[in-house]
């Protein structure tokens, strides 16, 4: 329909055409490539005040593709430190209550978050957002051991 609307003809007009020349393609009949084969890593073991770090970006972060957009910037997820209730409880943790994640290059503050579902021993942050600069400031990616602290960045 967006293309019709700008003038263009795609081949089909309806879905119907669309699912006729969709079957006439039939289902794939080549080889398939073999599954990769990655060895399994080491889980590192987390000492006392220390987790294993989970990041990965959100959606909308500080990328530069939203450069000089504040808007659709500001709808952004605020950046949370997420943990389990068992890992909360060790660390004599609540929701909200702000920590501060660190390792020998830096450190970064951020609320926490009981998460359902959060593995134990494990703190995930988002890698590149407001407040959550993981690999900026603590040069860290998952797996990383990091040590949690209850309270800000002094």
């Amino acid at each position: 329909m967006l293309a019709n609307e700008m003038g263009a003809f795609l081949g089909t007009r309806t879905l119907a055409e669309i699912r006729r020349e969709m079957t006439a393609l039939g289902p794939w009949s080549g080889a398939r490539p073999a599954a990769p084969s990655v060895p399994v890593a080491e889980v590192p073991s987390a000492g006392d005040g220390q987790l294993v770090l989970a990041t990965w970006h959100h959606l909308l972060d500080r990328g530069s593709l939203q450069d000089g957009e504040p808007f659709l910037a500001g709808t952004a997820a605020k950046a949370r430190a997420r943990v389990s209730a068992a890992t909360a409880e060790a660390f004599g943790l609540a929701d909200g209550d702000t920590v501060t994640v660190s390792n020998r290059r830096g450190s970064v503050s951020a609320r926490v978050a009981v998460t359902d579902g959060m593995v134990d021993h494990v703190v995930w942050l988002p890698t590149n957002s407001d407040g959550s600069t993981v690999r900026a400031s603590l040069g860290a990616v998952s797996g990383d051991l990091v040590t949690v602290t209850k309270g800000g960045a002094q």
